[in-house]
């Protein structure tokens, strides 16, 4: 058991690096959306979330040609995610 338990725990420390490490990058991301005076720069805001409206819906093109799914379970899935806040208001909370 004790390599097992070296080997998971190898597993743990590994992926808690990667999580840091991705913390930090978002950080620096999002300190890159603000302006000199603190303030969010509206034109880096809206390039940003263009290139993130071109991953999702390139991802989901790419689920859908490929066979993954349909369109319509596409569309239903998005619904029932939608809902899971309690609203069906489009959005999902952010963090």
């Amino acid at each position: 058991m004790g390599l097992i338990n070296w080997i998971f725990d190898f597993c743990q420390h590994y992926r808690i690096d990667q999580i840091q490490k991705e913390t930090s990058q978002v950080r620096v991301e999002t300190a890159a959306l603000r302006g000199t005076g603190g303030n969010i720069d509206a034109a880096k805001l809206e390039e940003a979330l263009g290139e993130i409206a071109l991953a999702l819906k390139t991802v989901q093109r790419m689920l859908v040609d490929k066979g993954v799914c349909s369109q319509e379970e596409l569309h239903g899935m998005l619904k029932r995610v939608d809902l899971e806040d309690g609203k069906a208001d489009g959005h999902a909370p952010v963090g």
